[in-house]
C-alpha cells in the first residue's frame, strides 16, 4: 500500500503543476480568466481522479495478488488440517471398536466358560442318548468283561482265572485294544486302561458291552478312577460288580474302614447298577474268601 499512495502523491502533484501552468498560461493570454482557470481546474481535477482510480484499482489488484495467494495457502492449510482432525477422529472409531469388539469377544469368553458344565452336560445326555441306540452284540456263552485304570491288575486277574499266564503283566499300559482270552467255557475280555475315557466309548465298544454276561469293574482307590463307565453303565441298565483289587496291599486294620468308604461312594452315587461288591487279590487269591466266592458267581 505504501506504492500505491507514492503514486498517488505524484499524480497531485503533476496535476497541481499542469493547473498551475494553465493558470500561468491563462493570465498572459488575460482571455475569459474565469472560465478558463476553472475549466483547467475542472479537467485536472478529473485527471487526478481517473488517475487515481486507475492507481487505486491497480493497487487492490496488486493487493488481491498478493492477499489470494494467502488465502489458498490458508484454504489448503485448513483443508489439511480438516483431514487430519478427519485421520484422527477415524483411529479414534477404530481403536472404539477393536476395544467394543474385545469386550464383546471377553463377555463370550466368560459366558461360554460360565456355560462350559452346562453345555458337557447335554452334550453327555445327547451322547448317552446315541448310546441307548446301539444294538447289543450276539454273543454265546459266558462273556465276561474287566475293566479298570492301567496297572489296577486286570491282566493278571484274567490269568490267575484261566490258570496260566495268557495275559501281559506289567508297569504301565499293556493292553491298548480289547483282547479276549478264551477259558473252558467262558471267555474273557480285557479293555484298556483308558476305558474311562469317553473318548473310547465307541459304537463298537457300547455293543459289546451290552452284550457282556458280566462286567466287572476293578478299583484301586475310589470309584472315581471309574465314574465315566459306571454312569454309562447305569444309564444303558446295565448291572456290573466292583471288584476292590489288590485289597491284601491295605493295612489289616484299615480294611475295614476302606470298604465302609466305598459302599458309602456307591450310595452317594446313586450307582443303581452295582450287583456285588468283590475285595480280593488276584496275586494272592487263597487270602481272601471273596475270591472262590467269586469265581463261582461268574462260572455257574
Amino acid at each position: 500500500m505504501g506504492g500505491a499512495s507514492s503514486v498517488v502523491e505524484h499524480a497531485v502533484s503533476s496535476a497541481a503543476q499542469k493547473v498551475g501552468n494553465t493558470v500561468t498560461s491563462t493570465v498572459k493570454e488575460v482571455a475569459n480568466p474565469t472560465a478558463t482557470i476553472f475549466n483547467a481546474t475542472t479537467g485536472a481535477v478529473n485527471d487526478v481522479s481517473n488517475f487515481t482510480k486507475k492507481i487505486v484499482e491497480s493497487g487492490t489488484k496488486e493487493v488481491f495478488k498478493k492477499i489470494t495467494p494467502r488465502t489458498e495457502e490458508h484454504h489448503d492449510s485448513r483443508t489439511q488440517e480438516e483431514l487430519e482432525r478427519a485421520k484422527i477422529e477415524q483411529e479414534q472409531l477404530r481403536l472404539a471398536i477393536e476395544a467394543l469388539e474385545e469386550e464383546l469377544n471377553n463377555k463370550e469368553k466368560l459366558e461360554t466358560e460360565n456355560d462350559l458344565d452346562q453345555y458337557q452336560e447335554r452334550t453327555i445326555e445327547e451322547f448317552y442318548a446315541l448310546a441307548k441306540e446301539v444294538p447289543s452284540l450276539t454273543l454265546t456263552g459266558r462273556n465276561i468283561g474287566f475293566f479298570g485304570i492301567t496297572s489296577i491288575g486286570k491282566s493278571s486277574m484274567i490269568n490267575t482265572l484261566l490258570g496260566a499266564k495268557l495275559a501281559a503283566v506289567g508297569i504301565g499300559e499293556t493292553t491298548k485294544e480289547i483282547t479276549p482270552y478264551d477259558g473252558l467255557d467262558y471267555r474273557l475280555y480285557d479293555f484298556p486302561g483308558k476305558n474311562d475315557d469317553m473318548s473310547s466309548f465307541n459304537k463298537s465298544y457300547i455293543a459289546l458291552l451290552k452284550g457282556l454276561t458280566h462286567r466287572m469293574v476293578l478299583i484301586g482307590a475310589t470309584l472315581k478312577e471309574m465314574s465315566k463307565l459306571l454312569c454309562l453303565l447305569d444309564v444303558l441298565n446295565l448291572n456290573y460288580d466292583i471288584v476292590i483289587n489288590k485289597f491284601d496291599s491295605i493295612e489289616v486294620e484299615e480294611r475295614e474302614s476302606f470298604l465302609s468308604q466305598i459302599l458309602e461312594e456307591i450310595q452317594d452315587g446313586q450307582f443303581k447298577g452295582v450287583h456285588n461288591v468283590w475285595c480280593v487279590s488276584a496275586r494272592n487269591p487263597e487270602q481272601f474268601p471273596g475270591w472262590l466266592e467269586m469265581v463261582n458267581y461268574l462260572t455257574s
